[in-house]
């Protein structure tokens, strides 16, 4: 069974975000409120997929996305974020994250970016799932 990482300032979002993870047949191993935290928790937990909001408080998405990917490329980040500028949706693509799922999101739409993510092996390709 996959194993997922849910970062999100937001509670409702991260609940919104366990509840699809867990339909689609993947647990969720820990949840985080800032980026800060995403480094110790992909080291310990070592899970197939990473959900990242950009916007929060400390580290924002970006750059816990782009510190770890450093680290460890074959992390497969899905970034869930409102923002839809074209400098952050760059930012995310160079730093490798492979997908970008636009909030409020469809929770079906939510649950085959999810799946894509965890098929694919070779995830260094931002895809927008706006």
């Amino acid at each position: 069974m996959p194993t997922a990482i849910v970062v999100d300032d937001s509670p409702l979002v991260r609940i919104q975000i366990r509840q699809i993870l867990t339909r689609i047949g993947c647990t969720v191993v820990a949840e985080a409120v800032t980026g800060d935290e995403v480094r110790a928790l992909y080291e310990q937990h070592r899970p197939d997929l990473i959900t990242l909001d950009i916007v929060m408080p400390g580290k924002d998405g970006v750059t816990a996305a782009t510190e770890l990917l450093a680290v460890y490329p074959g992390a497969r980040i899905v970034m869930c974020t409102s923002l839809t500028t074209r400098d952050k949706i760059l930012a995310c693509q160079r730093a490798g994250v492979c997908h970008y799922l636009l909030k409020p999101f469809d929770p079906a739409r939510a649950a085959q970016v999810f799946q894509m993510a965890l098929d694919r092996p070779d995830t260094a390709v931002l895809r927008s799932a706006l």
